[in-house]
């Protein structure tokens, strides 16, 4: 009886199922860690409300804001000034699901032992988000998994098989060489001009840019 074995489709496919495995099993690890390690900061601190001073960065996009938020929040009658999204013992962004102005109150975290040491309310729906995305996701791919070695039988060919298989992608692969060098005598002329387009831009900028630190040179010179 002649020796069967796994065509390439199976083993790209065990491949492309691994490299998602670990993805998304990183995706959902990392959310989880993640979460058991910041209730495991803030179980020993305290919460506070704090005032909204100023906002540096204001970008709206279509997913979360992100914003740099300037906190002023009191403890034992001392008034601390932080930076709530960057300069915090955790890295979560403060503008998370939710987008604020100056002047409005949220709440915060602080260390008893050191006041400065300051965390966000995490947001929740985020982590959910992302929890729901991996383990989503790693359910689908592991149902994948599942299907292809319940039905591996069907991958396997002879070893003639696997070899004609291996020449055709060999053939099919010369044949798309072949086809992008075509491509490319065909727009030649077009690609030079380009190139030239491109060179004639790349001078005229060069020269611009000298020319304007000739200039702040002079200025600084007193010219």
């Amino acid at each position: 009886m002649e020796k069967l074995r796994y065509n390439r489709t199976f083993k790209n496919g065990i491949a492309v199922i691994v490299f998602c495995v670990l993805l998304f099993g990183c995706l959902t690890v990392c959310t989880v860690v993640a979460k058991i390690q910041y209730d495991s900061l803030v179980s020993d601190m305290k919460s506070v409300d704090a005032t909204i001073v100023d906002i540096d960065l204001d970008v709206h996009v279509k997913g979360p804001d992100e914003q740099e938020i300037y906190i002023e929040y009191i403890v034992d009658g001392i008034t601390y000034n932080r930076e709530l999204k960057t300069d915090t013992a955790v890295s979560f962004s403060a503008g998370v699901g939710a987008h604020y102005s100056v002047g409005d109150r949220v709440q915060i975290f602080y260390d008893p032992q050191n006041p400065e040491i300051i965390a966000s309310p995490r947001s929740i729906s985020v982590g959910i988000f992302y929890f729901i995305v991996g383990s989503a996701g790693l359910a689908l791919i592991l149902f994948a998994l599942y299907i292809m070695l319940k039905n591996h039988r069907q991958y396997l060919v002879t070893q003639e098989e696997y070899e004609k298989e291996k020449e055709e992608r060999k053939k099919l692969k010369a044949e798309k060489k072949q086809l992008k060098l075509e491509k490319r005598k065909k727009y030649a002329k077009l690609i030079r001009i380009w190139k030239i387009i491109l060179i004639i831009l790349g001078v005229i900028l060069g020269l611009f840019i000298l020319y304007i630190l000739f200039g702040l040179l002079l200025i600084s010179l007193g010219y």
